[in-house]
C-alpha cells in the first residue's frame, strides 16, 4: 500500500483548497482529512496572529469561522464529487490542555461544523476531540507519573509567544534530539507539545483512529 501525507505545516482549508487536484490526481481510496487548527487559532481577533497568516500563506481575507465552513465543504464536496475514496473527517484536537480555557470553545464550534459536513455530505468520522478528553483524564499507569494533573499544565495563548513555542520546541527536537513527549513534558503537556502539535503519545491517538478507519 501507498500512502500519501498531503499535509502541509501551518495551511488553513483555503489553503487546502488551492492544490486539492494534487489529492484527486492519485485516484485514493481513502481520504482522511484533519484540517481547521489554523483556521480556529487566526479566527481570533488577534492582529498579530491574522496578519502572520495572511502574508505567510497569501490568503485573500482575514480568517473566520464563516470562511472555515464555506472552504472545508468546497473541499469536501469536490472530493465526493471527483473520486471515490471512503472518506473520513477528523475533528480538531485541543489546542492546550486545559478544558476550560476559552480556546477550546473556538475549537468545539469547528468541531460542530466538521460533524455537521460529515452528515451532510455521508463521509465517515474520526472523534479525535472527544478521544483527546478522555485520554487527557485518564490517569493510567503509563502516564500518570510524568503528568500527575493535566490542570497544571501551562495555558495555552494566542500570542507571539506560541509561536515562540513552537520554534523553542523545533530547535530542541532536531538540535538537541529531545522527544516531543519530553518537550511537551516542559509544560506538564500529555498530549502535545508546544500546546498546538502532537507530541509522540497524542500521535500514538491519531494513528489508532486512523488504523481503525483503513482497516474497514
Amino acid at each position: 500500500k501507498i500512502y500519501i501525507n498531503a499535509g502541509i505545516n501551518a495551511d488553513l482549508t483555503w489553503n487546502l483548497n488551492q492544490r486539492i487536484g494534487d489529492v484527486i490526481k492519485h485516484n485514493p481510496d481513502y481520504i482522511t482529512i484533519l484540517i481547521g487548527t489554523n483556521d480556529a487559532i487566526g479566527s481570533q481577533p488577534v492582529k498579530l496572529i491574522q496578519d502572520y497568516y495572511i502574508q505567510t500563506k497569501n490568503l485573500p481575507k482575514t480568517p473566520s469561522i464563516e470562511w472555515f465552513e464555506e472552504q472545508i465543504e468546497n473541499f469536501v464536496k469536490q472530493l465526493k464529487e471527483k473520486t471515490s475514496a471512503k472518506i473520513a473527517l477528523i475533528t480538531l484536537p485541543w489546542l492546550g490542555e486545559q478544558e476550560d480555557a476559552s480556546i477550546i470553545d473556538v475549537v468545539k464550534s469547528h468541531n460542530k461544523i466538521i460533524k455537521r459536513i460529515a452528515l451532510k455530505y455521508d463521509t465517515s468520522i474520526l472523534d479525535f476531540f472527544s478521544e483527546f478528553k478522555e485520554e487527557i483524564n485518564n490517569n493510567n499507569d503509563q502516564t500518570k507519573n510524568i503528568i500527575s494533573n493535566y490542570k497544571h499544565s501551562i495555558p495555552y495563548t494566542t500570542s507571539e509567544l506560541r509561536r515562540l513555542r513552537g520554534l523553542r520546541a523545533v530547535i530542541l527536537y532536531y538540535v538537541f534530539g529531545w522527544s516531543w513527549n519530553k518537550i511537551g513534558e516542559k509544560y506538564n503537556l500529555k498530549l502535545l507539545c508546544d500546546h498546538i502539535h502532537l507530541n509522540e503519545r497524542g500521535g500514538q491517538l491519531m494513528e489508532k483512529l486512523v488504523k481503525k478507519f483503513l482497516s474497514k
